[in-house]
């Protein structure tokens, strides 16, 4: 009877793997970790880097046809050319005010003309150039 060592005997019934698949299929998921880690970093430094950034720090009624609003604006990048937008609801929820405008730097004060008296302001943010998402 033939006594052979337990792994021969189980690469001599189902066959070896190959060290060349193992190698490449090593290679292909190290390759692929990368690239995810590449993305990873890149879009964690585009979202924390933003061209202009702003948020609106209050804002005011002032009569049934307007509102007072006070934004902060940050330009990051002097030839991103922002564009802010800010919209004005009424209790029903129906848009009745819309304004966008071209920012300038620093904290401002706009006046928002609505159709009758709005009861919440979404201050959608600023884009520029190449920046796609509002900050």
């Amino acid at each position: 009877m033939n006594q052979q060592q337990p792994p021969a005997r189980i690469a001599q019934r189902y066959g070896g793997g190959s060290a060349w698949g193992r190698n490449a299929l090593l290679g292909a998921g190290a390759l692929i970790v990368a690239a995810l880690i590449g993305w990873f970093v890149w879009a964690l430094w585009l979202h924390s880097h933003p061209k202009v950034a702003s948020s609106m720090d209050s804002w005011e009624l002032q009569g049934d046809n307007a509102v007072k609003i006070t934004v902060d604006v940050h330009i990051y990048d002097a030839a991103a050319d922002p564009l802010c937008t800010v919209l004005a609801y009424a209790e029903d929820h129906s848009t009745v005010g819309f304004h966008s405008f071209k920012p300038l730097p620093g904290r401002q004060v706009i006046t928002l003309k609505t159709e009758r008296a709005a009861t919440s302001i979404d201050w959608r943010g600023c884009t520029a150039a190449g920046q796609q998402d509002p900050q």
